[in-house]
């Protein structure tokens, strides 16, 4: 998969106990990688590690709180010293939410920042050092098409979103004299357990569910293109046809797009046709 450019195969990866992370985990459990497997959630990581030990992977299961610092400090020291090193750095970990801005609590902006965007930060200040010292390895930062559409009543996931992907524009160029690359995966809605994290309470975050329950793109597909995006050392991955339409489109004609989401949101179309 990845022999010629990282043939000591190794990675990390957080969220790594169910969803995406875990489907990122099987795909180089079958080619024998090392993982190193950070979730909060002790039970389903156990159970990952189990399964893919079974596929060939040698694992290191690290119980780990992603909003502290000091956490992943620890984590990264136990990859160098298991490995000397690390590959792959995946900063995955995150949790959904919704709602109309000025309804969101405050506990719950704090939440989602601390997971989805502190979490990102302190990985890639945890991981660096060692990938600067090697002279290679790749960042892949998990963020959401979120962070570039902008969508109603989801501002504190996109705020969160847009910081990660901010981050990994900086960080790219950054990296780039030490032969480490970037990428940011920014889709819109795939199969996964992302709605496990959102209380159901407010009519997006139902919203959200019910666009979950309806698609048809898988966590596989997501991380075949993310692999691809890895070898190609593409900063930006917009999985989606959604995504990369949307997106360019903002970039493109931002205005025109501002008034096309309006629309949208006035009529409840697109994205917001499930919307109460």
């Amino acid at each position: 998969m990845f022999d010629q450019m990282y043939p000591k195969k190794r990675a990390f990866v957080t969220g790594a106990a169910s969803g995406f992370g875990l489907e990122i985990c099987n795909q180089l459990a079958l080619d024998k990688w090392s993982l190193a497997i950070a979730d909060i959630n002790k039970e389903g990581l156990a159970q990952a590690k189990t399964q893919l030990e079974a596929k060939g992977a040698t694992v290191i299961a690290l119980e780990l709180d992603v909003t502290s610092a000091s956490a992943m400090n620890d984590a990264a020291n136990q990859v160098a010293a298991a490995w000397g090193g690390v590959d792959l750095v995946f900063n995955n970990a995150g949790i959904a939410s919704a709602g109309k801005m000025e309804e969101i609590a405050q506990e719950e902006w704090e939440r989602v920042i601390n997971i989805d965007l502190w979490s990102v930060i302190y990985g890639c200040r945890a991981f660096i050092p060692m990938l600067k010292r090697q002279g290679n390895g790749h960042i892949i930062n998990t963020a959401s098409s979120a962070a570039t559409l902008s969508a109603a009543e989801m501002s504190n996931y996109n705020v969160a979103k847009a910081g990660v992907v901010s981050l990994s524009e900086t960080i790219k160029i950054e990296l780039a004299p030490y032969n480490v690359g970037v990428t940011v995966i920014c889709p819109t809605v795939f199969k996964t357990n992302l709605g496990e994290s959102m209380s159901g309470k407010t009519a997006n975050e139902r919203n959200l569910q019910a666009q979950l329950d309806e698609s048809k793109v898988t966590s596989l597909a997501i991380v075949n293109k993310t692999f691809k995006a890895i070898k190609k050392n593409k900063l930006y991955l917009m999985p989606q046809i959604d995504a990369n339409i949307g997106w360019k489109i903002k970039r493109w004609m931002p205005e025109i797009y501002a008034k096309l989401m309006c629309y949208c949101f006035k009529n409840r179309l697109w994205i917001y046709k499930h919307l109460d």
